[in-house]
Parts: C-alpha cells; sequence; structure tokens
C-alpha cells in the first residue's frame, strides 16, 4: 500500500513553528485524508483550539473551539474532550494517530479502545528527570510519559538521550525497540545572502522568553561586546512571560541603542527574514538540573543553520557538540565572558564568519524534514 492510501490524525499543543507543525506540511502532501487538531497552550494569546481536514492534500473543511479563558488545569480537560468528540464526530477511520505529548496520546489512546485508531503513535517533545517543580505535577508528568511508552505502537523521541532517563525512571529497556530518534529538521533559506550583503554586526536570538533559555546572559554580555565592537546590535526575536522583565534590564543598563525585541511572530516567513541576514546566532541555554533542552533536540540551533548563520551554544544539548564538530559555530560554557570572547571573534573575523557559514549549510542539508519524516514513516509503517 501506498501512504496515500491511510489515514492520519496528528493532535498538538500549539505554541509557534515546531515540529508538530512540520510534520502537518508533510502529511498534508503525502497522504490521502489527514485530520490536524491544534491545542493552544494557556499563556498563547489566541486560545481557540482548531481542527483542519486535509483531503488529497487540500483544506476541506475548518472549524475553531471557543477562546478559553478558565484555569491552566481546565485545558487539559477541554483539550482531551476536543479531541475525543472532534475526531468522533468527523474521521470515519484513522489509521495512524500521532499524540504530541502524553496527554494527546491519552486522548488517542481512549480512541484506540473504542476502535476508532488501528495504531497509535507517541511523539515526545522532550524528556526532563524534573519536569515540574511542583511534586503532583511532575508526578503526572512522568506517569503520562511512561504510560504512552509502554501502550503506543511506537515512540518517536527528539534525541537518544530519553530512553536512557526513562529507564533510570524505571522504564524497561525492553520497550527500547519501540523507541526511534525522530530529530528536528531544518527547512533551508533558498534565498541565502552572500557575506558583503548580510549585516556584519548583527547579532540574533529566536525563542520563547522564558526560564531556562538565557536569554538575560546575552544581554549582559552585550556590554562586553559593545566595548570593543561598537557597532554590534542584537535582535531578540519572540515574546513570552519574561519579555518585560527582559525589556526592563535593558532599559536599566541603557542598551536600548543596541538591543530591539520583536515581539511575538506568528509567520515563520518574517521570522525567516530577520535571521537571513545576520551574522551571528545565539543559542545560550541554562545549564542547570531543570533544562529539558539537555534531554531534546531543540528547534533553535537547527533554524540557525538553515539560514547559513554560524551558532554560538551552550554545551547543553547534544546538537552544541555536533554543532562545533562540524565548524558551524562554538559550542561555549555557561559563562558570560566565553559568550562575549565568541561573538567578538565572529563579528571580526570574516575568513572565520565565512567558512563558518558555508558549514552550517552543508549540516542542515543533513536534516531536512522530508529526510527526517521519510525515515520515521519508514521505521514506523511501511
Amino acid at each position: 500500500m501506498k501512504l496515500k492510501d491511510f489515514s492520519f490524525a496528528l493532535v498538538t499543543h500549539i505554541y509557534t513553528t515546531g515540529p508538530p507543525l512540520r510534520f502537518a506540511e508533510y502529511l498534508q502532501k503525502e497522504v490521502g485524508n489527514f485530520i490536524l487538531i491544534g491545542h493552544p497552550f494557556s499563556y498563547t494569546r489566541d486560545k481557540r483550539s482548531f481542527l483542519r481536514i486535509y483531503r488529497q492534500g487540500k483544506l476541506t473543511y475548518e472549524r475553531k473551539f471557543i477562546n478559553w479563558n478558565g484555569p491552566e488545569l481546565s485545558f487539559y480537560f477541554k483539550d482531551i474532550l476536543l479531541t475525543l468528540w472532534w475526531v468522533l464526530k468527523y474521521a470515519p477511520r484513522v489509521d495512524y494517530f500521532i499524540g504530541v505529548d502524553g496527554l494527546n496520546f491519552f486522548a488517542g489512546y481512549i480512541l484506540k479502545k473504542l476502535n476508532k485508531v488501528k495504531t497509535i503513535v507517541f511523539y515526545t517533545m522532550d524528556y526532563v528527570p524534573n519536569r515540574f517543580s511542583n511534586r503532583m505535577l511532575n508526578f503526572i508528568y512522568h506517569y503520562l510519559d511512561t504510560f504512552a511508552v509502554i501502550k503506543s505502537d511506537k515512540a518517536w523521541n527528539l534525541s537518544s538521550l530519553m530512553v536512557g532517563e526513562r529507564e533510570k525512571k524505571g522504564v524497561s529497556d525492553k520497550y527500547r525497540a519501540k523507541q526511534i530518534i525522530v530529530p528536528v529538521g531544518v527547512k533551508i533559506v533558498k534565498r541565502l545572502l552572500p557575506l558583503e550583503k548580510i549585516d556584519r554586526y548583527k547579532i540574533v536570538f529566536l525563542g520563547h522568553l522564558r526560564e531556562g533559555q538565557g536569554v538575560d546572559l546575552l544581554i549582559n554580555a552585550m556590554s562586553g561586546v559593545i566595548k570593543k565592537v561598537k557597532q554590534a546590535h542584537l535582535i531578540i526575536i519572540g515574546g513570552g512571560p519574561l519579555e518585560d522583565k527582559l525589556k526592563k534590564i535593558v532599559q536599566e543598563k541603557k542598551l536600548n541603542k543596541y538591543i530591539r525585541f520583536t515581539g511575538f511572530i506568528k509567520e515563520y516567513s518574517d521570522i525567516e527574514e530577520l535571521l537571513r541576514n545576520a551574522a551571528v546566532a545565539v543559542a545560550p541555554y541554562v545549564d542547570d538540573d531543570k533544562t529539558y533542552t539537555r534531554y531534546t533536540d531543540p528547534t533553535k540551533p537547527k533554524d540557525y543553520i538553515a539560514c547559513g548563520i554560524p551558532v554560538i551554544i551552550t554545551k547543553v544539548p547534544q546538537v552544541a557538540y555536533e554543532i562545533e564538530k562540524n565548524k558551524c559555530g562554538f559550542a561555549i560554557n555557561y559563562n558570560k565572558q566565553e559568550l562575549v570572547n565568541a561573538i567578538i571573534k565572529l563579528l571580526t573575523n570574516d575568513q572565520m564568519l565565512s567558512e563558518f557559514r558555508k558549514n552550517s549549510i552543508i549540516m542542515a542539508k543533513k536534516y531536512t524534514w522530508d529526510k527526517i519524516f521519510d525515515k520515521a514513516i519508514n521505521d514506523t509503517i511501511l
């Protein structure tokens, strides 16, 4: 049978562009019948869950739920019930249900018990030993993760580290075989700029402005960078709960002239435009026991290399070592002076910058989304 002979349902939580939505784009063109259900997180502006139905690659039906504004716990119940309702009502049959995270998987598991779903895949974006400070929430998080690994037909992990960490928590090694690695892919920018046309002193950060991303370290490092390279300037792309606090730090340090915040940007094409002419990109993940970045494959570094931008990244996720090995940038410790030195090196060395830009594209070509998902589908289905 061909992939177009199967029907798929993908259910995911939504904040901005990421692997689940890239997989949705892939499925739209590859399968005959496809249902996409998106549940926004409680902190997003538009909190309306949505349903989209595709037939032979074309959107045939779309609907949105109300703009939910209850307590955070109510979102979890709402998301599960909506998934059950929409799939039962609008899907004649589902050959493959992909649940992104434990909650969405649980909804798929119920549907499988109701004989609405044939095969269920657990697609996990992160795994953290201590995901929540609240012990009860942390217990529920790990219970759902373990449940999903055990009950799934296949589990897709962003990183190989997830398997070992689960086994430390008591998951049997007999479930290793069903867990496969599906790393973050890239969409390579078609209009790459030559070195002479980029903004030679532009530094970028892309991401959700929340704890663990290290944006405060980057802001503090800018004072040292500017002392050596007066033309240097930073654009912080994205929004989040720390945005106001970070803006206050910039103001207190009198760096408004050198640092600009874009706020949340919905369309990835607009983000691409901001990235493609940058000289340096930074991913300064905090190195502590709370970070889930250590156990996953973060999107940010892949977005950077897809635009041909050299990356400065802390030695937290596995991809940091791959970036350094492939000479696409620097892997550093979570240290302000190391960050300052690395930025200055790239801003003042044309030969190094040119070499790193070429190497970034070479590395990116190994991780195109089609290659990633073709392999995942073959390992799961065909």
